[in-house]
């Protein structure tokens, strides 16, 4: 019996790592459903902010590798008639978008399909793009987009899939007669015990996500500024500086903060090195303005690091079960207070944390019940 056919389109994708959790979603779900379902992935041949092409990965063709088929397309041939010819030689059961604001890989897609050019059923994951959060920044022009779409009714065809209920009410407010379905996102790394010493006093932290406006890297720096001269904090920065000017701007403050706060770019790291890197520290600090599920949020838990986090994420129930800090990004005290917390801790208090993040991760993360949830939701795109 052959399995339905699914084209996964997003902007970016492996080899590339720069993208962030679009990438890791749509990785560990295709691998979670690839036994139920043929997966097509359209991507581009380039990583986010490279000019370099992917080495070893042939362009405009079709390949298959694990059980799964890859086109990736060079820019010269990224156009409407190269995208609808792909489809028609594919002939997809279903359309899946993983972005709101691309213009090749969702916006196009949606005004070809309104045009009668594209016939399959299309379901769109914002990814977050629809959060208050993510909507505050460039606001006049996507604010323009969604109000010209709403009067032109340009999303009447187009089933959201949203990945939590705040998602589910962000769609609503900007359309609000859609046909919305929820599955949770997806991530299946395994747990992995935290492997740093923790002496009273001193706290290694860590930044695990894109260098941009909307994961509010600067506010995490002006938070360690008031940290208290008698604590040593570390805070590593993991993550693709795709905004120079706002580096720019977080590396002036990092210039101005007092001797015992040591701030450090390190690197991009590739989905496979993550939770062998940060396992080496005692704590995730991510005062994010928009985090539609957090990758980085749930690997640090994985590895037993608690998280200090804003209170613009899915995980709003750190407090109760001890596995870090959700707090409201305008209570600044509060967060200097969770840093200064984990700092004063010693070792057995700490491996006390460390094992609460691990265990409330655990508990929240079933890969069978949501398995099913991703069959029944495609498998309803499909049908209906």
């Amino acid at each position: 019996m052959n399995k339905p056919k699914i084209a996964v389109l997003i902007d970016w994708y492996l080899p590339g790592t720069r993208a962030g959790g679009p990438v890791r979603s749509v990785y560990s779900l295709v691998n979670l459903l690839k036994n139920d379902f043929d997966f097509y992935i359209i991507t581009t041949n380039k990583d986010l902010g490279s000019e370099q092409q992917y080495s070893g990965v042939d362009a405009d063709t079709l390949l298959y590798k694990d059980s799964v088929h890859y086109y990736y397309f060079s820019s010269g041939r990224l156009n409407s008639e190269n995208m609808i010819g792909l489809f028609h030689k594919i002939n997809p059961n279903l359309i899946y978008l993983n972005s709101f604001w691309s213009y090749s890989f969702s916006i196009n897609i949606v005004r070809l399909k309104n045009k009668g050019l594209i016939n399959q059923p299309i379901l769109l994951a914002p990814r977050g793009m629809l959060g208050k959060g993510a909507l505050g920044l460039k606001s006049f022009k996507k604010s323009a987009f969604i109000f010209i779409a709403q009067i032109l009714n340009s999303y009447k065809k187009i089933i959201f899939h949203a990945t939590q209920k705040q998602e589910e009410s962000d769609i609503l407010s900007k359309f609000m007669h859609s046909k919305i379905l929820v599955a949770p996102n997806v991530n299946s790394s395994p747990v992995m015990r935290n492997k740093v010493i923790k002496t009273v006093n001193h706290l290694k932290l860590f930044y695990l996500s894109r260098v941009a406006r909307v994961k509010n890297l600067h506010y995490a720096i002006e938070l360690l500024a008031s940290i208290p001269s008698q604590y040593n904090v570390e805070y590593d920065v993991f993550g693709n500086r795709e905004d120079a000017d706002y580096w720019n701007f977080c590396k002036e403050l990092i210039a101005k903060l007092p001797a015992h706060i040591k701030v450090s770019y390190k690197q991009d790291l590739p989905f496979d090195e993550v939770q062998g890197v940060i396992c080496n520290y005692h704590c995730l600090l991510l005062p994010t303005l928009n985090e539609n599920y957090g990758h980085s949020i749930v690997e640090s838990l994985l590895c037993g690091c608690p998280a200090i986090i804003s209170d613009q994420t899915p995980w709003s129930d750190l407090n109760e079960s001890g596995a870090g800090f959700t707090i409201a990004l305008n209570a600044k005290p509060l967060f200097i207070d969770a840093i200064v917390y984990y700092a004063s801790m010693n070792q057995d208090d700490f491996s006390l944390k460390s094992e609460k993040a691990i265990n409330y991760i655990s508990n929240k993360i079933d890969l069978g019940q949501i398995s099913n949830q991703y069959k029944i939701l495609f498998n309803d795109c499909i049908k209906n």
